[in-house]
């Protein structure tokens, strides 16, 4: 039986959150370049024109990576950099960036893993629409063909996907991230347009032999307020949307409109063979979680007939983000998706803790023992979990929210972007070098 030892540690980051450079060598505007610009769009006043300034600081950071103990570094490219115009001519000094990102960290000994698209689409392209617009599908294709050609010889793991339901309800519905759109139409096209891009993304990678991809999922766990039937269709409500709209029609189950009948609405854009082809057989599944949500009964919000209330139980701590932080969701979300398919492998992919500037790093590393407890009892039932990969390395830019939430187990200056390690950064380091004394006493 797989033990908690037997698996795999690492870390994730996004290009817009950290790369900077965002004129630099060719690069192109994104549609968070654009979306910083605006007034009180950003919670601290802030944007990414510098982030980390990972793109000149990424051996520095590798480095952290390793000497953390961290196997995997999970890094996402930036559309942008390579088709500065969305499609056409490739940008080779964007190709050189990225190769040098990989090839540093065959150096050093960490496996390098590719997230095609965390939310940074170039401007251009949103400019004819972005994700509503059929044709992104064949602009995605394009681009993910690219980005096998130049990096898929080197790099095994690769995530199509961000976190879709985050990235198209914040951009496309709520209007609260990039590109700052709302309203159900622009929310129910661009999910389809995007699911079925990131179908059609498999199958280009796939034609490369020996690749594993996936994709990334968001995972919230949605409660019931009361236990009355009204909240708890109110519950179920959310929960389709959040849990289930990314993942179900990939398995060929089609969208769960009977659950949350607006998606029936969905239909406007299909053409024919669509659903089909939205099945995906993904090698893996990265599944994402971090806080959990209480929802009643609300008949006059749209759509859902939900909204969100403070738990009734006392006590229940909010981070700086005004989530609640739920590393529960780990164990729940892992053996729900392991129900759709007991031997898939899956990843934590993303999991972590946002903290105040000043608030006590004891609460990170009181979080992280309880992720590896609920780790522990997964693998106990028999999940095919493979690995962690924590949210974040270096504090960064979080969005809306700026600087402001820090859930990086690297701190940053941003004035001479000098990186510390935090107690929960050094706390992690003496996890990890027991764990590799005990494999290496085993052997």
């Amino acid at each position: 039986m797989k033990k908690l030892d037997d698996l795999i540690w690492g870390v994730t980051i996004a290009a817009a959150q950290t790369e900077g450079a965002y004129d630099k060598d060719g690069r192109g505007p994104s549609i968070w370049d654009t979306f910083t610009q605006k007034k009180f769009r950003i919670k601290d006043g802030s944007n990414a024109k510098v982030a980390t300034d990972f793109y000149h600081r990424y051996k520095e950071d590798i480095d952290f990576t390793v000497a953390i103990g961290l196997k995997i570094f999970r890094f996402s490219i930036s559309w942008s950099r390579i088709l500065p115009e969305g499609t056409g001519k490739v940008n080779q000094k964007g190709i050189d960036f990225y190769n040098k990102v990989i090839e540093y960290c065959l150096e050093v000994g960490v496996e390098p893993w590719i997230t095609t698209y965390h939310w940074d689409l170039p401007q251009i392209l949103q400019d004819q629409g972005g994700w509503t617009n059929r044709k992104i599908i064949d602009w995605y294709v394009e681009y993910v063909t690219i980005l096998r050609d130049n990096f898929a010889d080197r790099v095994k793991y690769w995530i199509l996907i961000n976190e879709g339901i985050v990235c198209m309800g914040g951009g496309y519905f709520l209007g609260v991230h990039a590109p700052g759109k709302r309203g159900i139409r622009n929310f129910l096209a661009s999910t389809h347009h995007l699911l079925l891009s990131q179908a059609k993304g498999f199958k280009i990678l796939k034609e490369k032999q020996g690749l594993k991809v996936g994709t990334a999922i968001s995972c919230t766990k949605i409660d019931p307020y009361q236990d009355t039937i009204r909240d708890q269709k109110a519950a179920k409500r959310l929960d389709t949307l959040m849990n289930r709209l990314f993942i179900e029609p990939h398995l060929g189950l089609g969208y769960p409109d009977d659950d949350l009948p607006i998606l029936k609405r969905m239909a406007k854009y299909y053409k024919i063979g669509d659903l089909e082809a939205l099945r995906t057989d993904f090698d893996f599944w990265g599944i994402q979680t971090y806080a959990r949500e209480v929802v009643r009964s609300a008949w006059y919000v749209p759509y859902l007939g939900a909204m969100r209330v403070k738990p009734k139980k006392r006590g229940v701590a909010t981070s700086i983000m005004g989530w609640e932080t739920y590393p529960k969701g780990i164990s729940d979300f892992l053996e729900r998706f392991a129900k759709y398919d007991s031997q898939k492998p899956l990843w934590l992919s993303e999991c972590g803790m946002a903290l105040a500037k000043d608030e006590d790093e004891q609460h990170r590393i009181e979080y992280y023992q309880k992720v590896i407890e609920e780790m522990k009892a997964i693998i106990h039932k028999g999940v095919n979990l493979k690995g962690v990969l924590l949210w974040t390395l270096v504090d960064n830019f979080e969005w809306a929210e700026g600087y402001l939430p820090k859930f990086g187990i690297i701190a940053l200056d941003r004035k001479t972007l000098k990186r510390t390690m935090k107690p929960s950064a050094i706390w992690l380091q003496k996890y990890l070098s027991t764990i590799k004394a005990a494999i290496i006493a085993e052997r």
